[in-house]
């Protein structure tokens, strides 16, 4: 067994949460990957083998078991946003952090055109005429994929995220902007926004399916950004959200892919819900804004848990607290259905030796620690 298939076993003994031989660490962070490497966010963005080969020093010198991600174009959050980006060495300085321009980007007479000609045909024609034509600014980054996955085979690092099924609740709240969205839709237009979410989830299930197919996933980010109890009532996520957090995972299993629930803010208050999907399935991806141990309290022990060493902790702290963190961390929750990560993405600015110190706390763990 090579040790792409070791680091893969490992993983998937973690989702089910059985026994492994140490704890997997499987980071995140585009823009941290490239700081480390002191690759100008520009080039980072733009030449992918350069890109790729800036992540794949920073995970071998952390022993990474899996990674998020491969590359990274900034354009892919256009499509999922409805929104255009701010593009470093295009719209922001070389080495700027790209950005959302989130803005009222989608008109309310959008819905009509989308019963009218379909979501596929709206969303193509928006992203062109609204979005930058990011479809077309895609494709560099698509045709470089192929070329990134083989070199991360080659090192034995696994890829655990894919891509990401987005629900229509994000791709509105994004095209629509927060307030508009809240308020003037899901608020005042119940309804139609039913009518429109199933038009949507109808194609995307079907669409993904295909991706599944073209891509051989792996695992799949199965995103949670607006959609937490920080900004919606429970109510609301059960009868926006959970109708397609539950076809997506559906699909996942039926295809042998992992779905990981990627949970942005806190989530604690409705924890609960994770409990229709089948225990040793799933990852629930955690950053530290959502009380982790409350997490493996309502859950149990047989649910994966990836997280969620705060950004904060990786840029301000010590590798001494890093380490002290991780350990109390594993003490609580694992060790085993965990995988250890920071919440969310490793923040641009972190520092290396703190990074470094989480991967070998967590790598070292069952070596110190007597079960």
């Amino acid at each position: 067994m090579g040790k792409f298939e070791e680091n893969m076993e490992r993983i998937r003994k973690a989702v089910a949460c059985e026994p492994v031989d140490r704890v997997p660490v499987a980071p995140c962070g585009n823009a941290y990957m490239a700081r480390a490497n002191h690759v100008l966010m520009k080039e980072y963005i733009t030449d992918f083998d350069k890109a790729c080969d800036a992540n794949l020093k920073e995970l071998t010198r952390l022993d990474a078991d899996a990674t998020q991600s491969v590359i990274f174009s900034p354009y892919l959050l256009g499509t999922q946003w409805l929104s255009k980006t701010a593009i470093p060495g295009v719209d922001l300085g070389d080495d700027d952090m790209w950005q959302i321009a989130e803005a009222e980007n989608m008109k309310f007479e959008d819905y009509e055109e989308i019963k009218k000609i379909g979501w596929d045909a709206w969303q193509q024609k928006f992203i062109a005429e609204k979005c930058d034509n990011n479809w077309e600014n895609l494709k560099p980054f698509f045709a470089a994929n192929p070329k990134a996955y083989e070199k991360f085979h080659e090192a034995g690092i696994p890829c655990i995220c894919d891509f990401l099924m987005i629900t229509p609740f994000e791709y509105f709240c994004g095209g629509r902007s927060l307030e508009t969205f809240l308020c003037d839709d899901i608020m005042d237009e119940p309804e139609l926004m039913h009518e429109i979410f199933d038009i949507v989830l109808e194609h995307n299930v079907k669409a993904y399916r295909q991706q599944i197919l073209d891509t051989h996933a792996t695992g799949v980010w199965i995103g949670g950004w607006r959609t937490g109890p920080d900004l919606i009532s429970p109510t609301m996520f059960d009868e926006f959200v959970m109708p397609s957090f539950k076809a997506y995972y559906d699909l996942c299993i039926e295809m042998d892919v992992i779905p990981m629930f990627h949970l942005d803010s806190s989530w604690t208050l409705i924890l609960d819900r994770f409990k229709a999907f089948k225990e040793k399935t799933y990852i629930l991806a955690l950053d530290s804004k959502t009380d982790i141990r409350k997490a493996r309290e309502v859950l149990g022990k047989n649910v994966c848990i990836l997280g969620d060493v705060p950004c904060e902790l990786m840029t301000f702290g010590t590798p001494e607290k890093v380490t002290e963190y991780v350990n109390s961390l594993l003490d609580d929750i694992g060790p085993w259905g965990v995988i250890i990560a920071t919440g969310c993405d490793i923040p641009s600015d972190a520092k290396p030796e703190n990074v470094l110190a989480m991967s070998e706390a967590a790598h070292n763990y069952l070596k110190t620690h007597q079960l």
